[in-house]
């Protein structure tokens, strides 16, 4: 069995081509960049696994509470993973291009290549789900608790393309504090690399779970802003929720991710 492995530009031309492909039997493996957070691979059974919480429930206290963490892990992103592997089980949910990676290639690899609107319910469901997944385990591995190495802004890289994107830390913070509060309804706010623009930074929001990788990006910190997240603490008070989230994040393992994505293949 032949792997292939092929670089930024065409990326998601390449996976299609490879998936349309009659007879082909090559694995189309996107570059193991796409995936800056683990799980990159399923369980021995096919399935994705969810990933444990990487710090007691209770230890980001007092700017998430317990109860919502208990809920949020074990309740919403548990009920991703599930619905994920669901539709990705079932066959004949997904597109024909789809299904043929099912089990060859990682979930950031199949978001990357699904259009931006999904043409039918089946879609939308993997939609849904599987980016609900990828955005959830980002989500929790980029929180510590208060105190931890790394929590008071980004170092290395990460800081100098802050600083030659945005001018400085502050003002990317800024920017990504406004795009969470602009959100309306449900959604998230996400630090980027965009790999078709010299692997440049960008701040942006996306609504429900729709993931940034089917806009051609590979995002490395997402705020979520569904109620979910917040309400049992700050009730209607997101922008709260919002300036607190920011004093548990880890930047040492944002740092980690940015390296990977902007790594050549």
């Amino acid at each position: 069995m032949t792997t292939i492995a092929f670089g930024r530009t065409g990326m998601r031309a390449v996976i299609l081509a490879l998936a349309v492909c009659s007879g082909f039997a090559a694995v189309a493996t996107a570059p193991a960049k796409l995936c800056v957070y683990e799980p990159c691979a399923t369980n021995k059974d096919g399935k994705w696994p969810l990933p444990p919480l990487p710090y007691p429930y209770d230890s980001l206290v007092p700017h998430i509470d317990n109860k919502t963490m208990h809920f949020h892990h074990d309740i919403h992103f548990a009920g991703y993973t599930n619905k994920t592997n669901k539709a990705l089980s079932e066959r004949g949910n997904l597109p024909p291009y789809l299904e043929k990676l099912v089990g060859n290639m990682s979930l950031e690899g199949m978001m990357y290549v699904v259009e931006s609107e999904p043409d039918s319910a089946n879609l939308t469901y993997f939609v849904n789900n599987g980016g609900g997944y990828l955005n959830h385990k980002m989500y929790f591995a980029t929180m510590a608790p208060p105190g931890s190495p790394g929590q008071r802004e980004p170092t290395g890289a990460l800081l100098d393309a802050i600083d030659a994107q945005f001018g400085n830390f502050t003002a990317f913070k800024d920017e990504m504090t406004s795009q969470a509060k602009s959100v309306f309804g449900s959604g998230w706010a996400f630090l980027v690399v965009d790999p078709e623009n010299s692997n440049g930074l960008l701040v942006t929001s996306r609504p429900n779970q729709n993931s940034p990788y089917m806009d051609g990006v590979i995002p490395i910190l997402g705020l979520d802003v569904w109620e979910h997240a917040y309400y049992l603490e700050y009730g209607p008070n997101r922008g709260d929720y919002i300036d607190n989230w920011w004093e548990v994040l880890n930047w040492t393992v944002v740092e980690k991710a940015y390296a990977t994505a902007t790594t050549s293949s």
